[in-house]
């Protein structure tokens, strides 16, 4: 199984500065993961380790937030943080503890997005 590169990866640690999009809790020491929004078996092969489909979360696949994500996929993908095969992890809102909703692009960016905006999108 291929994994995210070493830029993807900084770029998201930079991108969500180390900390859970979900809870806000600053990851360093902590247990934490790099969550694909969209699933490996359903991203294609340019999306699946984009940094836009990757985001910091707390915890492993089955504890904290991480697992929280995984054991409600349906409040999951309200909040952006799991995706449809047919979303794009470009242009799917997500709520991020830091700055609100938020559009994620694969240069490591977050452009914050106002409630209007966010209705247009879905």
């Amino acid at each position: 199984m291929s994994q995210p590169s070493r830029l993807a990866c900084q770029l998201v640690d930079l991108r969500d500065e180390s900390s859970c999009v979900r809870c806000g809790k600053y990851l360093l020491g902590r247990p934490a993961s790099r969550h694909h929004r969209k699933r490996r078996s359903q991203a294609s092969r340019s999306e699946v380790h984009s940094p836009s489909n990757l985001i910091d979360l707390c915890g492993t696949g089955t504890t904290g937030c991480h697992g929280w994500v995984h054991a409600h996929p349906e409040e999951a993908r309200e909040y952006g943080w799991l995706l449809r095969s047919t979303d794009s992890p470009e242009r799917t809102p997500m709520l991020h503890a830091l700055y609100e909703w938020v559009l994620l692009d694969d240069q490591g960016h977050v452009e914050i997005i106002e409630a209007n905006e966010r209705k247009a999108l879905i």
